[in-house]
């Protein structure tokens, strides 16, 4: 993963396989996965991660057919294109699940008045 990390970027969450930063100047979300860069609004990374969650890795795994060898994704409002095995697919679920209970937990800590780590 790339180490020239834009100042304004402040990590969510990481995986051995990827990371997910937010960036208040641009108010988007920046998905690092497999040396790949793609800015999605919050909007946009939920319906991102709703995508991935409906992969059928049980179908994926169990099938014999070739077409369910890879699943092809590509982000809202975006020109990247993903074409992700089973194991990619689980470590894109892991991180966007990562993040997306690390940007509920700094919500829920800032609607209390508490201050989050930085």
């Amino acid at each position: 993963m790339t180490s020239n990390v834009p100042a304004t970027y402040q990590e969510v969450f990481r995986t051995e396989r990827g990371v997910v930063y937010q960036c208040d100047a641009s108010n988007r979300l920046i998905l690092e996965f497999w040396d790949t860069h793609t800015q999605l609004s919050a909007r946009d990374f939920v319906q991102f991660r709703r995508m991935v969650e409906t992969i059928d890795i049980r179908q994926m795994a169990l099938s014999t057919a070739a077409a369910h060898d890879v699943e092809i994704l590509t982000p809202p409002r975006s020109e990247r294109c993903y074409v992700l095995t089973l194991c990619e697919v689980v470590h894109l679920r892991e991180l966007l699940h990562g993040a997306k209970v690390m940007l509920e937990l700094n919500a829920m800590l800032r609607e209390c008045g508490c201050s989050v780590a930085e």
